[in-house]
């Protein structure tokens, strides 16, 4: 330390060059070897790797992908994909409503002009109206109103005109399909514009007189054949439907697609309504079609305005994913707004815009280092779009760091025993150092905790931000100290020159956090014991109990705000309309699927979503043993004997292909063939069974009801030999997004799977079960995850809190407040509808971190304090540092409140998340921890353990205890400060070793000062400034005679402002005098 001092003290600039070399070489080889950051996939490295679950999943789609795989003995696979491919267009055209074969068989079919071009299509451009006031949509002012705000907004835009489906003489744009254009077409007017009050009251009636039908669901798609989707073959099979419920299959369409759920119940007020732009952009061809459909939202969005009562509220594009890209360049501003407003802040309190610049250059060079040891030492590849808040998390905790340091620095130039310019920034950096040290510990601890999560996109997370924060503490102990010195000795011009105005807050500042605030706190304190206690205990009812902390509840990936028009749709409006609500409630079974001959490993890079690893084939497996076929044939039979078991096709040939082999087996013999048929013994030979499998699969696929394709269960063929089995059936189970339901499930088939293979032959004894776990799969590891991070996370605080208080109630009353801020952080969340999703799972886990340092700084603070009783001590150690922790809390609320404002879902989410934790952290610490303190704080030396002292960088050969040691103390309870001398946050009287009494044996006018408990030491005037360097001492002397009046006219204690608030408190007790 004593070396290192030197190099900073005279040499500073070799310290700046050094730090400097490194990070633009750094700099220099990512700019020009590494890969840029990719966010084109949002939803990229959302999913757990490396878990049972997950392990299987991707082993199962490595089987399938796998190309050298084929359902056949034979290399059939250009066969294969020819007849997949035939049966996929046959299936597409006569299902899908817009495929072109369709419109041009319709259009021939068809002697007049379409009022529509097509029949509603889910992959259209779709907008939501509805009412400001929350009336009926369903008048005529209000339809029109929609008609008006489409044309106005929309349909006029250059852009849509570009893009949008033609007529059929390509002479303007497809109608809209909306609520007015239908009543326009059953009411035989040109336009939704034409329409009148009386059309409006015809189609109203025709629709409460039909919609009965549509209940009953007889009513369909295609009973006007002559505007089916699927031709004239197909119309209602109810011939009662009267034919004005028919034409146009208008009534079932402004039913289905149209009008909302709410429409249809007794009252009929329609209070949302859907309309069809006929413009498409889910198959993007083009970049140029793809910035066309950015740029149309966009500018429907800026300009988007409300027509009479209606507006606009929801809106889907299908391009989330690529409008994601663009919102998180656009938001980015909000960070530089928090950068800039901490830029002030810094310069503010530091008073030097030196200062402040190469504070933020030190900022930059620990994302930009953190970011080569992500990519070039740790060589993960896959870098999501999470990590770009800990730009915010480095802007925050370097603030802090500056401050503290810059805050020591000036309290040492303020002490009369400061040496020589080494001694200064020996005893500074000693300090300073720990308390930074103390503060990235408990930050980075939490992130490194989130590396047990299993989730892709949260180890990358951990692993970055964790190590930005350390290379934050290595930037913080070189280049700031550097920058200090330099700016000390060639930069005096940089400080801000206007003591009056800092003299008249320092008198402010003192005024509240010295005497109001630390009395009002005090005074109360039981009352702020019982009643954040109360707020805690309900806060933990709110979380375990009811409402409880959900998890996520649905598979739509939210990338943006709740309010932005995508999300609206997404969250909101989507299951509203029928047409919607149909396709989710149309959900499959649970398949049961256990896979013989590959291992369920996931070999690729855990880190990277991209590479999933290779199929890794089990080279014991071999279902052609006489021993495997009995025992697969009793397999199957007992699986249908299960209750989770569910037949659902009579047609089941390939599900378990050993039951239809035997019988393909005993069949009659035909023409040429004397093997592969009439054998009623049953398992067969080796031999014969691998012959007659080469010909049964392939006279299986002859069969009309049988389609193979890669998905299909059966064996799997690899160079003409069996590699793979798939075993599937369906269960009894819908798919659900209920974890506890699914987690039943599948430890109940698991457990199942397991006993069987238990009895399995060797070669068949490897094999596993898997589902559609995959939105299980991610439930499963943030219930599993999260727990564990978090408990990594309370113990590194708790380490933390005991090795830098050393005081066990100081501990045990840090943990309680933690746990109670912890709890009130989540209820919070809880309260505010946020489900856990894998951000909230981080946000909880890192809240922890940054949580501590409060409490953990009036720990330290309380500790230090003088021997007086507990009263006094809480009120010493918060005017210490209450009003440097308030300025620590302001400047990372700052940074969290400018980010409320994006639309970027991860931006704003973490924007409330500092917001909220840095609010409930100080509030708990402030008045939770002190009043504890103040009322069961440990006294004299209970509960405290004791460093060993050491001595290994002494200034002199004098043995004497240095003054500066314990000013520099109080450096381990600040977290921000100020470094210009007449700041608010610096005050050099309140230190807790300030001059005690002259003793009665000393000289008159020679101070003592405390150095242990009933010690005493004299400073002769010898033990100054060294005269070795006149230089150093007239720099170290220059804040001096500036400051002399404040010292002496400090001479009154904090202590004693605490001795008679003590005695205010407590009249009738014995009062303890401390004369300063």
């Amino acid at each position: 330390m004593c070396s290192y001092a030197r190099i900073l003290a005279h040499y500073p600039y070799v310290v700046l060059i050094a730090v400097l070399v490194v990070s633009l070489t750094c700099l220099i080889v990512t700019v020009t070897i590494g890969d840029r950051p990719n966010f084109e996939e949002p939803m990229a490295g959302f999913e757990p790797r490396g878990t049972e679950i997950s392990n299987r999943l991707t082993a199962y789609k490595n089987l399938v992908n796998d190309p050298d795989l084929t359902p056949t003995p034979q290399i059939q696979e250009a066969v294969i994909q020819l007849a997949n491919k035939l049966y996929l267009n046959t299936a597409y055209q006569k299902n899908n409503t817009t495929s072109p074969v369709y419109r041009f068989k319709r259009a021939k079919r068809k002697s007049v002009k379409p009022f529509f071009c097509d029949v509603p299509d889910g992959r259209w451009v779709k907008v939501v109206y509805t009412s400001v006031v929350k009336d009926d949509l369903f008048t005529l002012k209000n339809i029109k109103d929609m008609c008006t705000l489409e044309e106005k907004f929309i349909t006029s835009k250059p852009l849509y005109k570009r893009n949008c489906l033609r007529q059929a003489d390509h002479s303007q744009c497809c109608r809209t399909l909306s609520l007015g254009n239908y009543i326009a077409l059953l009411t035989d007017k040109p336009s939704c514009s034409n329409i009148t009050e009386e059309d409006v009251k015809t189609v109203k009636n025709l629709i409460q007189t039909c919609v009965e039908f549509y209940h009953d669901f007889s009513l369909s798609s295609s009973c006007d054949t002559r505007h089916s989707p699927y031709g004239e073959k197909i119309g209602c099979k109810d011939k009662k439907i009267p034919e004005y419920c028919k034409d146009y299959n208008a009534v079932y369409n402004v039913m289905h697609f149209i009008s909302d759920r709410s429409f249809q119940r007794s009252d009929q007020k329609l209070t949302y309504a859907l309309s069809f732009l006929p413009v498409s952009f889910q198959r993007v061809a083009t970049s140029q079609k793809l910035d066309d459909a950015i740029n149309l939202y966009l500018d429907i969005e800026s300009n988007l305005d409300s027509v009479g009562n209606i507006e606009l509220v929801a809106a889907d594009f299908g391009i989330k994913d690529h409008l994601f890209h663009h919102y998180l360049a656009k938001d980015s501003k909000w960070i530089t707004i928090s950068g800039v407003v901490i830029f002030f802040v810094i310069w503010i309190f530091t008073g030097s815009i030196f200062i402040t610049i190469m504070t933020f250059l030190s900022m930059f060079w620990s994302l930009e280092l953190s970011y080569f040891l992500y990519v070039f030492v740790f060589e993960i590849k896959f870098f999501p779009y999470m990590n770009l808040v800990t730009v915010l998390l480095v802007i925050a905790i370097g603030a802090d760091d500056v401050f503290v340091y810059s805050k020591i620095w000036h309290l040492a130039k303020k002490e009369r025993n400061n040496g020589t310019l080494e001694k200064l920034v020996s005893d500074t950096l000693k300090h300073a150092s720990l308390s930074m040290f103390v503060t990235s510990l408990t930050t980075a601890g939490a992130l490194f905790a989130n590396m047990v999560s299993p989730i892709t996109s949260i180890k990358c997370f951990s692993i970055y931000a964790g190590t930005t924060v350390l290379c934050n503490l290595v930037v913080m102990v070189t280049w700031t100290p550097a920058a200090i010195v330099a700016e000390e000795k060639w930069c005096n011009f940089c400080f801000i020159n206007s003591p009056r105005i800092y003299r008249k807050l320092h008198e402010y500042y003192r005024c509240f956090f010295e005497k109001l605030l630390p009395k009002f706190i005090l005074y109360l304190r039981y009352l702020w014991i019982v009643l954040l206690s109360a707020i805690g205990i309900i806060s933990g009812i709110l979380v375990f109990h009811n409402p409880k902390l959900r998890l996520p509840t649905s598979f739509h990936f939210q990338m943006f705000r709740d309010d932005h028009l995508m999300e609206m749709y997404d969250q909101q409006l989507r299951e509203n309309f029928w047409f919607e609500k149909a396709v989710g409630d149309q959900k499959p079974l649970m398949p049961l699927t256990i896979v013989w001959g590959v291992d369920n490993i996931d070999n690729g890079d855990q880190l990277n979503p991209y590479d999933k690893g290779s199929v890794q084939y089990d080279p014991s497996f071999n279902p052609s043993t006489k021993q495997s076929q009995a025992w697969l044939r009793h397999f199957c039979t007992n699986l249908r004997k299960t209750g989770f078991y569910k037949k659902v096709t009579p047609f089941e040939w390939s599900n378990c292909f050993i039951e239809h082999f035997i019988i393909s087996m005993k069949s009659p013999c035909p023409k040429g063939e004397f093997i592969c048929c009439r054998q009623p013994i049953f398992p067969y030979k080796e031999n014969i069974f691998n012959a007659c499998i080469k010909k049964y699969i392939p006279k299986l696929m002859n069969q009309e009801l049988y389609f193979a394709d890669k998905l299909s269960p059966g064996l799997k063929f690899r160079n003409g030999k069996i590699s793979a089995l798939i075993v599937q059936f369906s269960s009894n189970l819908t798919f659900t997004y209920d974890y506890e339901v699914v987690d039943a499930f599948f430890k109940g088939v698991n457990k199942w799977v397991h006993e069987q293979l238990k009895t399995a032959p060797n070669e068949m004894k490897k094999g596993w079960f898997t589902s559609e776990f995959k939105f299980f799969g991610i439930q499963k590891s943030l219930v599993e995850g999260l727990p564990v991070a978090f408990g990594i996370s309370i113990l590194v605080a708790t380490a933390v809190t005991f090795f830098t208080s050393l005081n066990v109630l100081i501990t045990l009353y840090a943990m309680v407040t933690i746990a109670f801020t912890m709890l009130v952080i989540v209820a919070s969340i809880v309260l505010m509808n946020w489900e856990l999703n894998i951000l909230e799972s981080v946000i909880i886990t890192v809240s922890v971190g940054l949580s501590i340092d409060y409490t953990l700084h009036y720990g330290v603070a309380y500790r230090l304090a003088p021997d007086l009783d507990r009263q006094n001590r809480a009120y010493c150690s918060f005017v210490r540092v209450g009003g440097i922790i308030f300025v620590a809390a302001l400047s990372t609320f700052l940074a969290g409140l400018f980010m409320l404002p994006s639309v970027t879902l991860v931006y704003q989410k973490f924007g409330i998340f500092l917001v909220l934790v840095i609010s409930i952290s100080w509030v708990y610490s402030t008045l939770f921890f002190q009043s504890l303190l103040n009322v069961m704080g440990p006294q004299g030396g209970f509960g405290q353990f004791h460093w060993p002292s050491l001595d290994c960088c002494s200034m002199s050969s004098q043995s004497h205890i240095d003054r500066t040691v314990y000013t520099m103390s109080e450096s381990t309870m600040s977290t921000s400060s100020s470094g210009y001398p007449y700041h608010p946050s610096i005050d050099t009287n309140a230190t807790e070793h300030d001059y005690l009494p002259d003793r009665s044996d000393s000289h008159q006018g020679t101070p003592y000062y405390r150095t242990r408990p009933g010690r005493y030491y004299s400073r002769p005037k010898s033990e100054s400034v060294s005269p070795d360097n006149h230089s150093e001492r007239k720099l170290l002397s220059s804040d001096d005679k500036s400051s002399s009046a404040d010292r002496n006219s400090g001479n009154e204690n904090v202590c004693r402002i605490a001795v008679e608030v003590h005695d205010n408190l407590h009249t009738d007790s014995d009062k303890q005098s401390t004369e300063v």
